[in-house]
């Protein structure tokens, strides 16, 4: 989708392997050694583990003993929406961006993690466990954020966010065709 969004301006790009740090304004910082790869695993494991084991390990087993699950998931992910939109107010802060742009970060940041907080979710509730959710999640941000880049002329990963918005929706898609047919099967 985001070569052909740059295709079509006239744009053509290329993908590129190097590790960088997530930034909302771009990272100009290529990183290509063993050592920045291996880092950067470490860390989204430890980022992943905890974030998984909070959302939907912790809260997600905590709200459903009061509420039913899909009601404890949606509460969950919000919290996990909530918990993102630190990097645009760090992105306002570092003077990287307007107020404006904040705030539509923010929403933006809100509905994504959100949307991903379900489907880890409805990966958690299928599978009872969070190993899935958490091989899913690593990959997103280990490969798709922070090693695999999309370089044109122009700069690099100018549309990232619409590569990750399009892979997140058609995988939750996915994940909720899998939840109602384990679902349905359940109730019969």
């Amino acid at each position: 989708l985001e070569f052909a969004i740059l295709s079509l301006q006239g744009n053509p790009a290329h993908f590129e392997l190097y590790v960088s740090g997530f930034s909302l304004t771009g990272s100009p910082i290529k990183n290509t050694g063993f050592v920045f790869f291996a880092l950067c695993v470490l860390f989204n494991i430890v980022n992943v583990w905890m974030e998984e084991g909070v959302f939907r390990g912790l809260f997600i087993k905590l709200l459903s003993e009061t509420k039913p699950f899909m009601a404890a998931n949606l509460i969950a992910a919000f919290l996990f929406g909530i918990w993102h939109i630190v990097m645009p107010i760090r992105s306002y802060i570092d003077g990287e961006v307007s107020f404006g742009a904040m705030a539509f970060m923010s929403i933006g940041y809100v509905i994504l993690a959100g949307i991903m907080g379900v489907k880890w979710g409805l990966l958690y509730r299928v599978t009872r466990n969070l190993w899935v959710g958490l091989g899913d999640h690593l990959f997103n941000n280990t490969v798709a954020t922070n090693m695999l880049h999309v370089v044109s002329s122009t700069g690099t990963d100018e549309l990232q966010i619409v590569r990750i918005m399009a892979a997140q929706l058609v995988s939750f898609v996915l994940v909720l065709v899998i939840y109602h047919h384990k679902n349905r099967k359940t109730n019969e």
